[in-house]
């Protein structure tokens, strides 16, 4: 591959593995190793091995036809996408409110400022709405290649650390939750269905090739287009055992628990991670912690305006050349984008205390929806217009066929216990 064509392709890879690693790896995943320990090692590599191909689908389909998966869709009714219209609806909301709060609830830390949390809540998501609002995509591109190597410098500083402290020592007689009831299932499915990401981050990836293509207009090839996702879909695995690591040796056996409230969950984690690896690792940790958080922020905004405005152009019977289609997304995306960002305030203002266990119920919606997306992915990519030779190897396909029989059984067995 040419050096000179890494900046035309890098970028929608990236952007994917942003929109991950701040809801399911530092709250999710260090929720995870804190309360249960390494014994979610293997069920993160399970569940990053079997969703793989479903992601990878995104990509594909871009190259392929130059259109998102919002297309793909489209081709198999409009009952599709009002679907995916459904699926994310109120994920938009939630994820954009949680995710806000704890952005909000590391910065009120980290400044030491006493504003009120609805301040701070509000300031961020106004901030963060007003740069997408006026930078688009190309702002959007730019700010995540840089954060992503701070994070993983910083992030990478804390995880050695905390190895070279090594783990806390057990209280006597310490037992660990059971994992496949109560409050340790939720956690396991919260887990599985924002791991790497809800299976909607599929259609989001789509759409930044689309518009990657459109802004540096240069279509990659698919090598190049899928070592790009690739080596986004590898950051979110390192990111995401170095954040159970991490939570598994400071928390795990010495009976903490972290709590639900925003800032109670960023007060707890710094105070973890201080008591563990000293005064001196504080700013690591919260760069870390604000950049991966913040990052998560400003992409599922723009991912999900982008998603629902596209879904809402495709219901429509009218045709349209490019320009005009063009035309009618951008003041789509003008007008979706604020109404987002106040919703995602709107649900943090009237349920602040729990904005961690809405975020919980966001990933179980995104765990019981992930087969949904995946039978819709699967059979956009194996429709007519797709060349062969744009579709996944026959040992790919296998194991896409694993995985949403896997996930379809496991979503099955989680309702059962629900009503049983």
């Amino acid at each position: 591959m040419k050096k000179r064509n890494l900046l035309k392709i890098i970028g929608p890879g990236l952007l994917f593995a942003s929109t991950a690693i701040g809801t399911s790896h530092v709250v999710i995943s260090t929720r995870a190793g804190a309360h249960h320990g390494m014994i979610f090692f293997w069920i993160i590599i399970a569940a990053l091995f079997l969703k793989y191909p479903f992601f990878q689908i995104g990509t594909r389909y871009a190259i392929a036809t130059g259109s998102s998966l919002i297309k793909g869709y489209k081709k198999q009714g409009n009952w599709a996408v009002f679907l995916f219209l459904v699926v994310i609806f109120f994920n938009m909301f939630a994820v954009t409110g949680a995710i806000g709060a704890v952005s909000a609830g590391l910065l009120k830390t980290i400044l030491g400022i006493g504003w009120s949390m609805p301040i701070f809540v509000g300031l961020v998501i106004a901030f963060t709405v007003g740069l997408l609002f006026v930078g688009g995509y190309s702002t959007l591109d730019k700010f995540i290649k840089i954060l992503s190597v701070i994070l993983l410098v910083t992030v990478s500083i804390a995880f050695f650390a905390v190895l070279i402290n090594g783990a806390v020592e057990p209280e006597a007689n310490f037992q660990a939750p059971e994992l496949i009831e109560g409050a340790g299932l939720v956690l396991l499915v919260s887990l599985i269905g924002w791991m790497p990401a809800g299976m909607e981050a599929s259609t989001m990836n789509s759409i930044w090739v689309v518009e990657k293509m459109r802004v540096n207009n240069y279509k990659p090839s698919l090598k190049e287009s899928l070592f790009d996702f690739n080596l986004g879909y590898v950051f979110t695995i390192i990111l995401a055992l170095m954040f159970l690591t991490i939570g598994a040796f400071t928390v795990f056996g010495s009976g903490q628990l972290f709590p639900n409230g925003a800032v109670p969950f960023i007060n707890k984690l710094f105070s973890v991670f201080t008591q563990t690896l000293g005064l001196k690792s504080y700013w690591v940790i919260a760069i870390a912690a604000f950049g991966t958080i913040y990052g998560t922020l400003i992409t599922i905004l723009d991912a999900y305006t982008r998603s629902f405005t596209r879904g809402l152009l495709a219901l429509r019977a009218k045709t349209s050349t490019f320009k005009e289609k063009q035309s009618t997304l951008d003041n789509y995306y003008k007008l979706v984008l604020p109404i987002i960002g106040l919703g995602g305030f709107a649900l943090f203002y009237f349920s602040a205390t729990s904005m961690v266990k809405i975020l919980e119920y966001a990933t179980i919606l995104g765990f019981v929806t992930a087969p949904i997306i995946a039978f819709l992915n699967l059979r956009a990519i194996k429709n007519p217009n797709v060349p062969e030779a744009y579709r996944p190897s026959s040992k790919l396909m296998v194991l896409t066929y694993i995985g949403l029989v896997a996930i379809t059984l496991f979503t099955i067995y989680y309702l059962y216990t629900l009503v049983s």
